[in-house]
């Protein structure tokens, strides 16, 4: 990499340090509705200003609702961008929410079933709703650590993890010294290991369906529940129509056991990827459609 081309990545490294810092020293002092509303302003801005994310998730959302029209397909696409414009500010803010005001959850006894086992709990969610507005909701009862990929530049990275720590959600970097001794101790601890596993990362994993089409899906909440004997939930959060948030807990869930370790694995990774696709297929408008979920092939 050339000296110019270096000086310009650390320019917009730090512009976009100094961009976070901003919103969230502004989601610090506004209300938590004010800061969600800023946040709906700054997506619609951003469905307007990126190209190439607006151009994947319309073609992600045509091919995998092919019977609707054009018109739902763009309308769609623009409340998603305002969910994650939203979603932003919510997650910087989240320090001031209220369990059961501005987030209600359902079914804690079921977590805390999986839990009473005293083994753990392997907890699987995906890019559905405010994900990490559910873990810090969580953790408001129960002791939670989350497995994340390290975010670039390095002081956001920090940022984000300082503020899962504030609100009790202890972060696992993936490849970092010392992951592989956390994750060990989440859960001799009875700890909740919560694991998104609905992009195409570069990690351990498998193809399986997901809506209609072989896609690389991360093993990992399957390989620690059968390495640990660990109960595992399913776990989604959704914005609900009057801007409260609701989290959903299901489980412990039935795995298949038919003593092949590695079909096993497959088999359960395949099985909580159709509970994640359901949620996502009632609620499309809150799921991240620009990734690029099927960019590799089998």
């Amino acid at each position: 990499m050339t000296p110019v081309k270096r000086s310009k990545r650390q320019k917009k490294r730090t512009s976009l340090v100094l961009l976070v810092r901003g919103m969230m020293l502004a989601a610090g002092l506004l209300p938590y509705r004010a800061a969600a509303a800023i946040g709906s302003l700054l997506g619609r801005i951003a469905y307007r200003l990126l190209p190439k994310e607006r151009g994947r998730a319309l073609e992600n959302l045509r091919a995998v609702f092919p019977d609707r029209d054009e018109r739902w397909v763009r309308g769609t696409a623009r409340q998603v961008f305002r969910h994650l414009g939203i979603g932003l500010f919510e997650t910087l803010a989240m320090d001031r929410m209220r369990l059961g005001t501005e987030v209600v959850i359902d079914g804690m006894e079921r977590l805390e079933a999986a839990l009473a086992r005293g083994k753990g709990v392997v907890y699987v969610t995906g890019h559905i709703g405010t994900w990490e507005l559910m873990a810090a909701a969580v953790a408001q009862t129960h002791p939670v650590s989350v497995i994340a990929a390290p975010l670039k530049p390095e002081p956001m990275n920090d940022m984000v993890v300082a503020l899962r720590e504030r609100l009790g959600v202890r972060t696992i970097v993936r490849s970092r010294p010392g992951a592989a001794k956390e994750l060990i101790r989440v859960f001799r601890e009875n700890r909740i290991l919560g694991i998104l596993i609905d992009q195409d990362t570069d990690v351990e994993g498998a193809f399986v369906d997901f809506m209609g089409r072989p896609a690389w899906t991360p093993t990992a909440a399957a390989q620690m529940a059968a390495r640990f004997e660990a109960p595992v939930m399913y776990g989604y959060d959704l914005r609900l129509a009057d801007g409260r948030h609701r989290v959903t807990m299901e489980g412990p869930l039935e795995l298949v056991t038919s003593g092949s370790e590695k079909q096993d694995i497959i088999a359960n990774t395949a099985m909580l990827t159709r509970l994640i696709v359901a949620t996502i297929l009632r609620n499309p408008e809150q799921w991240v459609w620009m990734h690029r979920r099927w960019r590799r092939r089998p």
